[in-house]
């Protein structure tokens, strides 16, 4: 019998089904998330990059049991359509999990400075395990203030550019955007060892886009001098950047076409 493409009700029994089915998964993964949070709370990189490899892990194995042949057929057969089942993956892999790492940033760091004070207080084994008190920092919500600006030099002229911790958390998420949708594409269309394969697959495209950027650096840049040639205007810059904007929802629909395509 034929379907509507798309309706809120079956979707929402999706979610209702999928959470049913991996509620211990999910409980045992944000568990491990606040310790690891406990641990990294000051460490700026540390949760950066916490949060961006093991979004790309859950996402990697977000469709692995379209691929058994028996969890294939039952996940086929669900009444909804692939554009739902598309949505329910972009949601879970993505916004999901990014509003889920922030929750479990704040637990962790509440729960790891609330310990290392108490640890610090009763002082024990100071010559082994030394703890010193700390106050409540957030430091992946506020970056690091003293390295917002870098100085660039063009055309001789000395100019301040905003770096990665100016606005961290839209930064980072934009990368792990990028980094989820990516790997969300890999769990769809890699029978197996979908974290490998993929990264194996995003090797070799960022080795080829490296010797284009060297291509361009030739054009670009005073090799003699290392002083940037400012030829790209404002608006191409802008273009650049909202290019890394678009590159979620591109990897989003070629996901959609190729569930399709799994399940003809």
């Amino acid at each position: 019998m034929k379907t509507d493409i798309f309706n809120f009700n079956r979707l929402g029994l999706l979610f209702k089904r999928l959470f049913a089915e991996r509620s211990r998964y999910e409980l045992i993964l944000w568990i491990t998330m606040i310790i690891v949070f406990m641990f990294l709370r000051n460490n700026l990189v540390g949760m950066t990059m916490a949060i961006l490899i093991s979004g790309v892990v859950y996402a990697s194995n977000f469709y692995k049991d379209i691929h058994s042949q028996g969890n294939g057929a039952a996940y086929f057969m669900i009444p909804a359509s692939q554009l739902e089942k598309t949505i329910m993956g972009v949601i879970m892999t993505s916004f999901y999990y990014f509003a889920g790492i922030l929750i479990a940033y704040i637990i962790g760091n509440l729960l790891g400075t609330f310990l290392n004070n108490l640890l610090a207080g009763i002082n024990i084994l100071p010559g082994f395990f030394p703890f010193h008190h700390s106050s409540l920092q957030w430091q992946f919500f506020t970056g690091n203030s003293a390295d917002q600006l870098v100085n660039i030099t063009v055309n001789g002229e000395s100019k301040f550019s905003n770096n990665l911790y100016n606005n961290h958390i839209l930064n980072t998420f934009n990368v792990f955007l990028i980094g989820q949708s990516i790997y969300m594409l890999g769990s769809i269309y890699f029978k197996r060892n979908h974290f490998l394969a993929t990264f194996l697959a995003v090797f070799v495209t960022l080795l080829l886009l490296s010797f284009l950027l060297v291509m361009e650096l030739k054009l670009f840049w005073d090799t003699t001098s290392f002083q940037y040639r400012d030829v790209m205007s404002e608006t191409g810059r802008y273009i650049l950047k909202s290019l890394y904007w678009l590159l979620p929802p591109f990897f989003w629909v070629v996901s959609y076409f190729r569930l399709t395509e799994k399940q003809i």
